[in-house]
């Protein structure tokens, strides 16, 4: 059944009139009456009984007009839901995320993102650096944010924000006393590394400018479980700040205090050919957060 006819045959019975009906479509009289005729002739019934005054519908007409109505309904919101997708407006978008940057800076972004795109549906997937790029290639996800993603010929890597270093101690450590806290006074104490490293690769620099030997005594598998076994008292953890939202009772945090400075970088990648309008719309939001919270780079910066 033609769309364009349904319309006419809306108007048509609304305003009981070829003539009417006619001028607010402007179109002429023939061409309207040939279209009525043909919506009748395919489905077999008459819709309209003619009249000296112009139309009146049928009891079947009046069917008819309830369900073209409803269809014009279903059409028009069909049409504005196909436009805001294409805008990045509405849709499902599939984010990879890991580690300590889900403490801050992602659900910074991500709130304002659902904030201002309130029809799109956000879905998380919680997933390690290597599962994340591989879904990415696969299209099962839209953008990754872990720390370190690699830029390859398949994939665009972007800096999202760079996080300041800072060490978790526990609270019964003498350490723990001092406002901050240098390489010197962690050259004899345990600390706690990754399996799944973010930290260490980016320290490499400030520890060979201090000719700084980390000492580790155990491993953990990501940031939150490496402050959880601080605060077991099984060393201390270099840290981003991201994770000082991590509140645990017998957990402190110290700024690092070097005369260099050292960051801890937090990327998004996303395939280099993807045309998606809801990733156009989230890179928006990527881009405002991160002029709204620069890099702190200084020319005595360790890469």
């Amino acid at each position: 059944m033609d769309i364009s006819r349904l319309r006419y045959f809306v108007v048509t019975a609304e305003e009981r009139s070829i003539s009417r009906a006619a001028e607010r479509l402007h179109i002429t009289q023939p061409p309207l009456t040939r279209h009525i005729q043909s919506l009748e002739k395919e489905l077999g019934v008459p819709l309209f009984n003619r009249t000296s005054g112009g139309v009146e519908l049928t009891e079947v007409g009046k069917t008819v007009l309830s369900h073209a109505r409803a269809i014009r309904t279903q059409v028009e919101q069909a049409t504005a839901q196909v436009r805001k997708v294409a805008r990045g407006q509405a849709g499902r978008i599939d984010i990879g995320v890991y580690g300590s940057a889900m403490l801050d800076s992602i659900p910074k972004i991500l709130g304002a993102y659902s904030s201002s795109h309130p029809d799109v549906e956000v879905v998380l997937h919680v997933a390690s650096r290597g599962k994340q790029i591989e879904s990415l290639h696969r299209g099962r996800l839209l953008i990754a944010f872990d720390r370190y993603l690699p830029d390859t010929p398949e994939l665009h890597c972007e800096l999202v924000c760079r996080e300041t270093l800072w060490v978790a101690l526990n609270r019964n450590d003498p350490l723990a006393r001092r406002p901050e806290i240098s390489l010197e006074d962690l050259r004899a104490s345990p600390l706690i590394g990754e399996q799944d490293p973010c930290v260490y690769p980016t320290c490499r620099a400030l520890f060979r400018h201090y000719d700084f030997e980390p000492r580790v005594a155990h491993k953990a598998v990501d940031m939150i479980s490496a402050v959880a076994m601080v605060a077991g008292g099984f060393g201390s953890a270099f840290v981003p700040e991201s994770v000082l939202n991590v509140q645990l009772p017998s957990v402190v945090y110290r700024p690092l205090h070097t005369d260099v400075e050292c960051f801890i970088d937090l990327h998004c990648a996303y395939r280099r050919n993807e045309q998606s309008p809801l990733l156009r719309s989230l890179l928006d939001c990527i881009h405002g957060y991160h002029h709204q919270n620069p890099s702190r780079m200084s020319p005595a910066s360790l890469a």
